[in-house]
C-alpha cells in the first residue's frame, strides 16, 4: 500500500511543524477557570436558595402544625360558647315564664286584695251598724 498509481510513499515525509501551543493552553486555562468560577457561583447560589426553601418548608410545617392546635382550641372555646349560649337561653326562657306567672300571680292577688278589702270594709261598716242598732 505504499505504491499508489506508482508513487512511491514510503520517502516522502510531512514537514514537521512546530507550533507554540503555550498561549492557546494559557487561553483555555483561563476559559476553564472562568467557567469552573461561574458553575461554582452558581452552585453555591443555588444551595443557598435549596437551603432558603428548606427552612421556609420547615417553618410553613411548624406554622401548620400551630395552625391546627389553634384550630382545635377555637373550636373548644366555640363549644364552650355554644353551651353558654344554651344555657342562658334556657335560662331567658325560665325568668320570661316567670315573669309571666308572676304578672299573672300580681293580677290575681290584686284581685284578692281588693275583695279582702271590701269585704272587710263591709264587715266593719256591719259591726258598726249592728253596734249601732243593738
Amino acid at each position: 500500500m505504499n505504491n499508489i498509481d506508482g508513487f512511491d510513499f514510503s520517502k516522502s515525509s510531512l514537514p514537521k511543524l512546530d507550533f507554540d501551543t503555550s498561549a492557546i493552553t494559557r487561553q483555555f486555562a483561563q476559559q476553564q477557570e472562568a467557567m469552573n468560577a461561574s458553575l461554582n457561583a452558581i452552585s453555591e447560589h443555588n444551595r443557598k436558595k435549596d437551603a432558603a426553601l428548606f427552612e421556609t418548608a420547615e417553618a410553613s410545617v411548624a406554622q401548620k402544625e400551630l395552625l391546627k392546635q389553634q384550630l382545635v382550641e377555637v373550636k373548644e372555646q366555640n363549644q364552650f360558647l355554644k353551651d353558654n349560649y344554651t344555657t342562658l337561653k334556657e335560662l331567658y326562657e325560665m325568668t320570661k315564664k316567670e315573669a309571666a306567672s308572676s304578672a299573672k300571680d300580681a293580677k290575681v292577688n290584686r284581685v284578692f286584695g281588693w275583695v279582702s278589702f271590701s269585704v272587710g270594709t263591709l264587715i266593719g261598716v256591719a259591726g258598726v251598724v249592728v253596734g249601732i242598732i243593738i
